[in-house]
């Protein structure tokens, strides 16, 4: 999205009036399943496959306990979980085009949840804080109740991608490091969401940035851009143990190449697992980012036409830069402006779902 369209949309979106305790939506119930936006005896979007070369599995031995990303883009601080809102039908897509990926090895359990606005990672004051604080409220209330209710000593990953990987980051530091849940612990993909080198030792004192297609108790994460972009924003929220700042965007951020699994800066061509994909609908909610209602048109995801495309680590950013025919094709969109934020799981759908079974196998 070029600037002039971004402010646009944040001017579409600004909350018209400050973030308070009495005009927050009410909290969910995570006894409740409608509280939930996907369990693993609901037959839902998470089930998806692209092609009949992917298989699924409803019982398994592992979980994974998935944050999705923000998908709420209105005048109000929090989400109040209207299923049929458009919001909600974008947590349904992304549980489509992103937790798939965890269907063939584990159990997926996403919380639905008061998520923050997007305006709230732009707002630069505390109303974008306190959004954020009451949407990881959530979070680790679900957590919790998952924990004591659902988990039954399995072993889980914690998975989420941009707001979601925020959250999982402050999830991961309060609930899991230090904790004897760390036993249970395969790996955190907190994908889409600055990590700062120099924040990772006081976010997760006793885990490890991922290195290899095998290491656990890691963290793995990575933000996707054409090759030679550079992020023009100044800042983003960054939650810290001490509380709440505001990081500078252009500081190295701790990433990982999902075609070779390294940090190195080598251009890696694609793994033998690959495999990119594209949301399937009549409707697309992500286009129209103004839409507020639920189309209720069916979904599906499949495979792109064009699959060939290399990656790398920028050696001064941290960025996973991309490049290729298939890269080539995407500048063609009218929204393209070379962050392909959007798509860093759908581009790497493929090797990160092997890379899923790869690290349960090393993991037992």
């Amino acid at each position: 999205m070029a600037d002039e369209n971004l402010l646009k949309l944040l001017e579409l979106v600004r909350p018209e009036s400050d973030f308070t305790s009495s005009n927050i939506p009410s909290e969910p119930d995570y006894r409740l399943k409608d509280s939930w936006a996907a369990l693993p005896e609901v037959d839902s979007y998470q089930y998806l496959v692209p092609s009949d070369d992917y298989s699924i599995k409803k019982s398994n031995d592992i979980d994974v306990f998935y944050i999705h990303p923000t998908g709420f883009f209105e005048k109000k601080w929090n989400f109040n979980l209207d299923k049929n809102s458009s919001a909600y039908e974008r947590t349904e897509v992304m549980l489509a085009n992103q937790a798939s990926v965890f269907n063939e090895s584990c159990n997926i359990y996403a919380p639905a949840y008061r998520q923050a606005t997007y305006y709230s990672f732009f707002s630069n004051n505390e109303n974008g804080l306190k959004a954020l604080d009451l949407a990881y409220k959530d979070i680790e209330r679900a957590f919790d109740y998952y924990i004591e209710n659902f988990n039954n000593g399995r072993p889980f990953f914690i998975y989420g991608h941009s707001q979601g990987a925020l959250h999982g980051q402050r999830l991961i530091h309060n609930r899991i490091s230090n904790t004897s849940l760390k036993n249970q612990f395969i790996n955190g993909y907190l994908v889409g969401y600055v990590i700062p080198e120099n924040s990772f030792s006081n976010l997760f004192p006793d885990l490890i940035a991922s290195k290899n297609g095998l290491d656990t108790g890691s963290i793995i994460s990575w933000s996707t851009v054409a090759e030679g972009f550079v992020r023009g924003r100044a800042s983003t929220p960054h939650w810290k143990p001490d509380g709440w700042g505001f990081q500078d965007m252009t500081k190295r951020i701790i990433s990982v190449n999902p075609f070779s699994w390294t940090s190195d800066s080598s251009w890696h061509e694609q793994d033998d697992h690959h495999c990119s994909i594209i949301n399937k609908s009549n409707n697309d909610v992500f286009m129209d980012l103004t839409m507020l209602h639920h189309t209720n048109s069916k979904k599906s995801i499949g495979t792109t036409r064009i699959q060939n495309f290399q990656s790398r680590i920028n050696s001064e950013n941290g960025l996973l830069e991309t490049r290729g025919d298939l890269i080539d094709k995407m500048r063609k969109m009218r929204s393209f402006n070379g962050d392909l934020h959007s798509f860093d799981v759908m581009l790497f759908w493929g090797s990160v779902r092997q890379n899923i079974i790869d690290r349960i196998d090393a993991f037992l």
